[in-house]
């Protein structure tokens, strides 16, 4: 059975005329990756956002007009919300909604399938709904409570108590084993690195090619598929010529919430325990989009500690970017990253053999 969703968007750059599209087709697309249907897109412009509804008052009433009228059973916002903010859209609407954050972590966990990845999206989900479980469950005792009187305890708050105690307990013992499982993943890198043969990982946001360019430069056969974020748990083969091990991680995505990347820990220290980082691009990307994910993934890279000298950008898919590839994209890249490329396609082997001679160039610059 379909399930109807509207996509709502607050829009707090007035003046930006060119990206928010693209940011709201990329999170359509991800709405759509979890099943819902999307009928209509809901979009506001305003300078800030409302403290308690994101949204203004006056489209907040026109949204509950049309979520009743058009049979709408989840409104998935573009916007991560403030659990008060979630929790009062959901009480005026009077069905499900969902964020981005949200709306990602159900893609992640639909994709999961090792024990790593498991525990590291029930941490995200548990540090999300946390503070929203409190907001709800403190709402509905501010209800209760002139009943019963100032001063008085009732079941309802030992179980409001009891709740939160639940829920801090689970995300304490997560965190441990987490922990432990990060110590003895911390171990192995060490292990390789002794090894003295060069660490590369793949980056770059989800459907680029990154396991299409593993497979091709490994002579494995991971999954390739057009379902966004289908890596999870990093990967590690040696090249098909050996004297490189190659590393196959997670995507990222536009308006990835850092609270979502930081619970991914043990895949950011892949990429930190990696020499050289080939970030993949998806050089067939219309150019407005290839620009925002590619500012994106940089950023990222910046702030869990990725030196620009060790960073190699891979053009995916040059061999259906066209025209748009000399014309648009390496012109953009050289004027504004001072990073090597190299244009390569993983599907025709066109330039691979250029790619991990650049490889071993900045390999042995880094030494």
């Amino acid at each position: 059975m379909v399930t109807r969703a509207f996509v709502v968007m607050l829009r707090t750059k007035v003046h930006d005329h060119f990206e928010w599209p693209v940011e709201l087709a990329e999170f359509r697309r991800l709405v759509g990756a979890i099943g819902l249907e999307v009928v209509d897109n809901i979009i506001q412009t305003r300078s800030h956002k409302h403290s308690g509804l994101l949204l203004g008052r006056g489209r907040v009433e026109e949204l509950v007009q049309r979520v009743v009228a058009e049979e709408i059973e989840v409104v998935a916002v573009y916007n991560v919300l403030k659990s008060m903010q979630k929790y009062n859209l959901q009480k005026k609407l009077g069905c499900e909604v969902i964020d981005r954050y949200e709306v990602v972590l159900r893609i992640f966990e639909r994709e999961a399938r090792d024990r790593v990845s498991k525990l590291q999206l029930e941490l995200a989900r548990l540090q999300k709904s946390f503070p929203f479980i409190k907001v709800a469950v403190g709402e509905q005792l501010k209800r209760e409570k002139p009943s019963r009187g100032e001063f008085s305890r009732g079941g309802g708050e030992y179980a409001y108590h009891s709740k939160l105690q639940q829920v801090s307990k689970r995300i304490t013992k997560v965190k441990s084993e987490l922990a432990k499982l990060r110590r003895e993943n911390l171990s192995r890198l060490r292990a390789r690195r002794k090894l003295g043969i060069p660490i590369v990982c793949l980056v770059g946001c989800y459907n680029a090619g990154k396991t299409s360019l593993f497979n091709a430069l490994t002579g494995a056969e991971k999954e390739v598929s057009e379902r966004p974020f289908t890596t999870l748990a990093s990967k590690v083969s040696q090249a098909s010529n050996p004297g490189v091990f190659f590393v196959d991680t997670i995507g990222f995505a536009l308006g990835l919430d850092p609270a979502l990347i930081s619970a991914f820990q043990l895949n950011m220290d892949d990429m930190r325990a990696s020499d050289v980082v080939v970030l993949v691009v998806d050089a067939a990307d219309d150019i407005i989009l290839l620009r925002m994910k590619l500012r994106r993934v940089i950023s990222i890279l910046d702030e869990i500690g990725i030196e620009r000298r060790r960073l190699i950008i891979a053009l995916n898919k040059a061999d259906l970017a066209g025209a748009r590839l000399v014309e648009q994209v390496t012109p953009f890249i050289e004027e504004h990253y001072d990073i090597e490329w190299v244009a390569v396609s993983a599907v025709t082997g066109l330039n691979l053999s250029e790619l991990e001679a650049l490889i071993r160039k900045r390999y042995a610059a880094l030494l």
